[in-house]
This record gives structure tokens, sequence and C-alpha cells, in this order.
């Protein structure tokens, strides 16, 4: 899809609301709905990167890329502490299954 020359401003903004947004839904523990949005996000992404950008728009993407960076390693720091809550969980059930066989087997 082409971005006509007005809608830069309003996909640029778009993409730095998407950002905010994973971040809260992060912070909420909604992982599942931060994975639906990354998609929209890519998508709308690719669209704005894929065609040369309105010349009065390049600083207004560069700094909407920068702050998409900044927001993405913030998720991967908070992605990384809930898989280490997971494995410790599912350590946990597999530890009480062990214990429940071997209870099983007096």
């Amino acid at each position: 899809m082409i971005i006509a020359p007005a809608d830069w401003e309003q996909q640029i903004k778009l993409l730095r609301l998407l950002s905010a947004e994973m971040l809260e839904l992060a912070e909420a523990g909604d992982w599942e709905t931060v994975s639906e949005w990354e998609v929209k996000r890519r998508n709308l992404l690719d669209q704005l990167l894929t065609q040369p950008a309105p010349d009065d728009f390049i600083p207004l993407l560069k700094d909407a890329v920068r702050s998409l960076l900044a927001s993405d390693a913030r998720l991967v720091d908070m992605a990384r502490v809930e898989m280490g809550k997971l494995g410790d969980h599912l350590a946990a059930i597999h530890k009480g299954r062990r214990a429940l066989h071997a209870y099983q087997s007096l």
C-alpha cells in the first residue's frame, strides 16, 4: 500500500502509538496482544520503509524508528524476565509431577 503524502505524519504517529501501547500491554502481562500488535506494527513499518518518505517527514520517521528501537529493547528485557518466571513455573510443575509419580509408585 502506498502512503499518500498527506498521511505520512499520521502513519508515523501510529507507529509510535503502537510501540507505546505494546510496552503498556507487556507491563500488564498481556503478551498475546503484544504479539498481535507487533504484527500490525511490523506491517506499518514495512510500508513506511519500502517507499521514499517525503523530505519533510524524514526527521520524524528517523526519530520514530529510534524510539521504536528503544521500546523494543525494553520489551526484550521484559520478555526475558517473563521467560525466566515461566521457566521456574515449568520446573515446579515438573518437580511436582515427579513427586506425584514417586508417591504413586509406593
